[in-house]
């Protein structure tokens, strides 16, 4: 009996083993073989990876860097193709990466490939797993040898990790769409880790329209506001363009992209927003809320970029202006700048309480070659610039943000440097009829309900990191948010120090303050 009894435990153990097993394998198990059908029927145009695991999919795809190509068994879509980092091992500049050949694909199941002209949107249903960065690029090729014609890098947003999501890649406006047969797809999150990963349930070709049912655009919710209830978020940020700082764009757009779904700004005035931090701010960092506009000082330089919530505002009227004798003359600037310097503005109104205000974005010159005092006077010069072209804008209030590349304080101690005194009305300048012209605004710091610690002021990285260990307590800000105190009463006033892995996104400080409406 006990010998029995014995076979009849080990039975029962098999048979929960195998049970396991299979719930294992039901709970999305990785398969080291792909099955094969010849007879599944695959469309080359609406893939079902399911279906086309049977017709040994995954061998198509190649060259994978940086990552490893699986096929797995998810429990709400079946068989999906699972993409997983690998570490770069030191190397900070790779990108986890794997070239998919389309055209291949659709011969070994016997099937002409869509015909792109018509059809130039692809769509991919997937689900991204522990991943810091939700943001994945397509490129396509017309040869394996990826030499050849290929498109610009398309870019899409997972909308959310950890469920099922639809991400759109517009390849509309190619010219030789009829020639792709291979495309490369890129997690833009750097291969700084191991194990983030992408499942892939289904690739689509569509037209616009069919395109427009997987759209779905990333907003932030709007609160509920009155004009006897209302909060204005704005943000003031040196993004520094990529000529002085060696961070990967996709860590400091991974960073910058934190800090505004942090605080989520209504209005936000970047500083050395150059062509590729365009680029990257409007496809990644700022979600589908946002708007933007700001002419570049020179042809293919920065720009003092305005971006703005444009669920919540419409856009009354914008441009851009010179700091200069001539504001309206693109390119110009007073004799012995630095830089040609501009500042950015726009008159909104709130969708809702019908609140109108103009926000004015802009960058000060360095002292270059000049002396201090020099500097200085430039400075005063170009905000004078600001002062005048702001009486365009009398009875509304106005906030100006940036980078003002001066202290509030001479260094004698002798008073409040001129730019900074102009911007406040504690001097006043000229208009080309001899009339008096004052902006009249307040400083956000020194006003704000909730403010900085005194000593925690500096606005440059170079004096700050999280310890306070390099602070120096007299340093001052050099960037600012000032408001018009008749409109709105400043509620806080905030820095952020944007940092990761030891690189800075910036070598300035973000500012950011939130005002409340005076009814």
């Amino acid at each position: 009996m006990r010998s029995h009894r014995g076979l009849l435990s080990i039975a029962v153990i098999l048979l929960a083993i195998l049970t396991l097993a299979a719930a294992f394998a039901l709970a999305g198990c990785e398969k080291d073989e792909d099955p094969f059908d010849p007879d599944v029927q695959v469309s080359p145009g609406a893939i079902d990876f399911n279906a086309a695991i049977y017709r040994k999919v995954r061998s198509f795809f190649c060259d994978a860097s940086y990552c490893s190509v699986k096929s797995a068994n998810d429990p709400d879509e079946g068989y999906v193709i699972k993409l997983v980092s690998k570490n770069a091992k030191g190397n900070k500049d790779s990108i986890p990466e794997v070239c998919f050949e389309y055209g291949r694909f659709c011969e070994s199941v016997g099937a002409e490939p869509v015909d792109l002209a018509a059809k130039p949107f692809v769509v991919l249903k997937v689900k991204a797993l522990n991943v810091h960065d939700q943001l994945f690029s397509l490129t396509a090729y017309s040869s394996a040898d990826k030499l050849s014609l290929h498109t610009d890098e398309r870019s899409a947003t997972v909308p959310a990790i950890d469920s099922w999501n639809y991400i759109v890649f517009d390849l509309s406006g190619e010219t030789f769409l009829d020639q792709i047969k291979v495309f490369r797809l890129r997690f833009e999150q750097l291969a700084v880790k191991s194990g983030e990963t992408l499942l892939i349930s289904e690739m689509r070709f569509c037209d616009e329209k069919e395109a427009q049912e997987y759209m779905k655009p990333i907003v932030y919710d709007i609160e509920e506001r009155t004009a006897g209830n209302y909060t204005l978020r704005v943000l003031s940020y040196n993004i520094q363009t990529e000529a002085g700082n060696d961070a990967p764009f996709p860590i400091r757009a991974a960073m910058v992209k934190k800090l505004i779904d942090e605080v989520q700004p209504d209005i936000a005035g970047l500083q050395e927003a150059t062509k590729t931090w365009r680029s990257w701010l409007t496809k990644y960092v700022f979600n589908d809320s946002y708007d933007t506009f700001g002419k570049e000082r020179t042809t293919n330089s920065e720009s003092n970029a305005i971006f703005y919530r444009k669920d919540k505002f419409d856009l009354l009227d914008q441009g851009t202006f010179w700091l200069s004798p001539t504001p309206e003359v693109e390119g110009s600037g007073f004799p012995g700048y630095a830089y040609v310097r501009v500042c950015t503005w726009g008159h909104f109104r709130d969708k809702v309480t019908g609140t109108e205000f103009v926000h004015m974005n802009l960058h000060l010159d360095i002292n270059g070659e000049k002396t201090k005092a020099e500097g200085n006077q430039m400075r005063a010069d170009q905000m004078a610039v600001v002062v005048r072209f702001a009486q365009r804008f009398k009875g509304l209030p106005v906030f100006v943000s940036g980078d003002f590349n001066t202290l509030r304080h001479k260094a004698d101690g002798e008073g409040i440097h001129e730019a900074i005194c102009l911007v406040e009305g504690l001097s006043s300048v000229p208009d080309a009829d001899g009339n008096e012209c004052r902006l009249e605004l307040k400083d956000t710091r020194l006003n704000a309900a909730r403010t900085v610690d005194s000593s925690r002021t500096a606005t440059l990285t170079k004096y700050f990191d999280k310890n306070y260990s390099k602070y120096e307590p007299d340093r001052e800000p050099i960037d600012y948010i000032f408001y018009d105190a008749n409109f709105f009463e400043p509620l806080t006033y905030d820095t952020y120090l944007l940092e990761e892995n030891g690189y800075e996104a910036s070598d300035h400080l973000a500012v950011f303050a939130t005002f409340k409406l005076i009814p």
